[in-house]
């Protein structure tokens, strides 16, 4: 009878056996939006479970995005806190320095080969892609080791940028999320805008983005650039974008289930439509949902499953009567507050909200503006738990325009002076986006000089970069209350204009100024320098750096010059700045 019984029990054991490795042929993804608090024991617990528990967990913590190991260290202590092992958890020595020579060193990526999971922390997603593949864009050992963890049933994590870095492309940002409205998706990594990257491919289902309800750096409102970038070619698929401290887990079975504080937006480009022209990106019918803790959603059939609990909010039982604008959708939770109180748990039928941007030269401002609104599909329910109210939203529709500051049409607002052809059309263009002003009367004025304190404005409003605090200028002539100091500040400081002494604000900028600022411009947004260089006859008592930048815009065709006469002290039409700036930022 015993030898019956332990028969039986031998084969129950064996069929559990070939069943779990079935069902651990693929593995588990566990993104979270970043800033993952220590208290959120959902998602640790989570991480250790699908690692094999506390005490058989093997997980190998990837330091790579960030600029030091300390997060790795806290992470690692907040894993030993919840009962795994020290000896269980490895920091693997792949960072952002050493990645050339060890991301195919078999002894550095031992711990990898040996791990039940890995985490990524956060940081800049684009030094973990650079660790993953080799020069030839094929796989390194670490990532060769990382794909193992996921075909054998472990579980692949990350924080920020080691949750994008999940998906086949991930967004990498320079700048603020409006400048993808404004400048379109960029080429590559370190231009403005927006750009998509190669990532691990192990979430095949769309882009993974986050911190999409926090003000930090970059990532203020990132819903909006998200809606333009998943409306690129080749299409790239859904978006998920994570709330900070929320996490999605993707499951074997294609089934993403939501755990933590935050919502998860989800947004289906399927009909959605872009246009991207002299004012900037028009989106039309981005379809938008938001789930939060519990929620789940099929990543094949899109079908969205409310937590257990959660009951709909049926027309007439909605908690807020009508809306009002929101003037600043970059604000913390500001897209959430649209679509959470503005519709879901809201008799009104739309939200509208505005994204915007200013000019300190003299007030200007402009922007886009979202309108969120129910489409004939549109569901939510509702859950009041801890004190809160977590809500599940789809059937969303998201429009977006640009407006100017009165929020009409950009050509309402189009300088009357412009003119037509070529010029006038790259003058309403960086006109709009506010890269340079206007006078009292609407006009552009484009024949007259443009001075030194307009060109570095219009120099800062482009580039959008920080001041070289070692270098930081006197400015005599420009007080501290000076609308554009801080502008002048950030040309004079990284060396693109002279004047540390006195700036001369007020003085027409001369062909010499403009070569330099030129030069600038065009190897900050292609990424590369300018290398051919063409000899001029009046450049000689030039400054150095002016005379090179003169040579070089000629011989590439930026500048022009005069059987070999370039005129440094020349002043510059407004309208020949105007139209240098659209063709190099390719407006």
């Amino acid at each position: 009878m015993n030898k019956q019984r332990n028969l039986r029990g031998l084969l129950a054991a064996l069929i559990l056996c070939g069943s779990a490795d079935q069902v651990l042929a693929d593995g588990n993804l566990l993104a979270v939006g970043g800033m993952l608090r220590a208290s959120n024991s959902l998602v640790y617990e989570k991480l250790i479970e699908l690692a094999g528990g506390a005490e058989q967990a093997r997980i190998a913590i990837m330091p790579t995005a960030s600029g030091s190991l300390g997060s790795s260290k806290r992470f690692q202590a907040e894993l030993e806190a919840l009962g795994v092992p020290a000896e269980h958890i490895r920091i693997v020595g792949i960072d952002r320095h050493n990645y050339q020579d060890t991301m195919n060193d078999p002894a550095v990526v031992a711990p990898l080969r040996e791990a039940s999971a890995v985490w990524f922390v956060g940081g800049d997603q684009a030094r973990i892609a650079r660790a993953l593949f080799n020069a030839d864009g094929s796989p390194s050992l670490a990532m060769q080791a990382v794909q193992a963890i996921y075909d054998k049933g472990g579980v692949v994590a990350g924080t920020s940028a080691g949750a994008s870095i999940l998906g086949a492309r991930m967004p990498t940002a320079y700048g603020v999320v409006m400048d993808t409205l404004d400048f379109g998706v960029a080429s590559a990594e370190g231009r403005r805008g927006t750009a998509l990257l190669r990532g691990a491919g192990l979430f095949k289902a769309g882009v993974i983005d986050q911190h999409f309800d926090k003000i930090e750096e970059t990532s203020s409102g990132r819903a909006a650039r998200m809606a333009s970038y998943l409306l690129e070619q080749p299409a790239p698929g859904k978006g998920f974008g994570l709330d900070t401290n929320t996490a999605m887990w993707i499951k074997p079975s294609g089934e993403l289930e939501v755990l933590g504080e935050g919502y998860l937006t989800i947004m289906d480009p399927a009909v959605a439509k872009k246009s991207f022209g002299l004012y900037g990106t028009r989106i039309d019918d981005m379809r938008l949902a938001m789930l939060g803790h519990g929620d789940r959603y099929d990543l094949a059939s899109g079908e969205i499953r409310p937590d257990a609990g959660k009951q709909p909010i049926e027309p007439g039982n909605e908690y807020l009567v009508g809306n009002r604008l929101l003037t600043d959708l970059s604000a913390v939770s500001a897209i959430n507050r649209a679509v959470l109180y503005g519709l879901a748990d809201n008799t009104a039928s739309r939200q509208l909200g505005l994204m915007t941007r200013y000019n300190p030269a003299n007030g200007y401002h402009y922007g886009y503006r979202f309108e969120f609104s129910k489409r004939a599909d549109f569901a939510a329910h509702s859950r009041f738990h801890d004190s809160q109210t977590n809500y599940s939203v789809s059937g969303v529709r998201l429009d977006i325009r640009p407006v100017t500051a009165d929020l009409r049409e950009p050509a309402a607002g189009a300088p009357r002076d412009a003119g037509n052809g070529r010029r006038g059309d790259a003058i309403r263009a960086v006109t709009f986006r506010g890269l340079m002003t206007l006078n009292a009367e609407g006009a552009f004025e484009a024949q007259r000089p443009i001075t030194r304190g307009e060109l570095a404005n219009a120099l800062q409003m482009t580039l959008a970069a920080e001041p070289n605090l070692k270098a930081l200028p006197t400015l005599s002539d420009v007080p501290a209350e000076h609308p554009l100091r801080e502008h002048i500040e950030v040309v004079v400081s990284n060396g693109w204009m002279d004047g540390a002494e006195r700036f001369d604000a007020e003085r027409p900028a001369s062909r010499a100024d403009w070569a330099r600022a030129c030069k600038t411009l065009v190897e900050r947004f292609s990424g590369a320098s300018l290398s051919k260089s063409v000899a001029l006859q009046d450049v000689a008592d030039l400054a150095a750096a002016n005379a090179e930048a003169a040579a070089q815009t000629v011989a590439e065709g930026w500048l022009s010059a005069n059987q070999g006469r370039f005129e440094p002290a020349a002043p510059v039409a407004r309208g020949e700045v105007a139209e240098t700036l659209a063709r190099i930022i390719g407006l």
